[in-house]
């Protein structure tokens, strides 16, 4: 079982895919991780999801100096991913992005009381002891949580959103793709006929 990021990242595009979503990889800069942010299409319009991976549970957001939380501040929400021990499944869960700013929040403020806002804030939905851990636990704040298979089949979504230049395919090209591999044929095998009623 690969347990890299970039699976764990991929298991949540299938998994939004299959709510019948349209996901499309936004990340952007040197050393962003493709799919650590992702633009979600559906019935609400285009939103931006950031994608954090955790074998631990724990994750991280740089807070600035003006207290508002680097990458999270430009995000509608928050996909938190881990891997479930031994299982060959992730847990994915889905958080509205104050949630996790009031938990960062909180974290800063224990922080500052003691002397310590110098140190990083790591989080965790499930909840911790010790109090540099203090936020932790908003996993019943989740909108969703699901368990599912890290090796999933790939979805429409993720083949074409892992192309080179897919941006510059036509919608025809991309259905013709997915026919061929649908059917097991080269794509310009097939054609597609349009016939529109009026």
């Amino acid at each position: 079982m690969d347990l890299s990021d970039h699976n764990m990242r991929m298991a949540v595009v299938r998994t939004l895919s299959l709510k019948g979503y349209s996901v499309k990889d936004v990340s952007a800069g040197s050393g962003v991780p493709k799919f650590s942010r992702v633009s979600v299409s559906g019935a609400d319009g285009d939103q931006v999801a950031i994608i954090k991976t955790s074998t631990s549970g724990r994750i991280s957001f740089t807070r600035e100096s003006d207290g508002k939380y680097k990458v999270l501040k430009d995000a509608d929400f928050v996909v938190h991913v881990t891997p479930l021990a031994g299982t060959g499944n992730v847990r994915i869960s889905l958080f509205a992005r104050q949630t996790i700013i009031d938990a960062f929040d909180v974290n800063h403020a224990a922080k500052v009381a003691r002397g310590m806002e110098h140190v990083p804030s790591w989080l965790n939905p499930v909840e911790e002891p010790g109090w540099r851990l203090t936020g932790s636990g908003f996993m019943t704040q989740a909108y969703w949580s699901e368990i599912v298979a890290l090796d999933g089949p790939a979805s429409a979504d993720e083949h074409l959103a892992s192309e080179p230049n897919v941006a510059e395919k036509g919608i025809m090209d991309r259905i013709r793709e997915m026919l061929a591999e649908h059917m097991g044929v080269k794509p310009e095998l097939i054609e597609i006929d349009v016939r529109v009623k009026m």
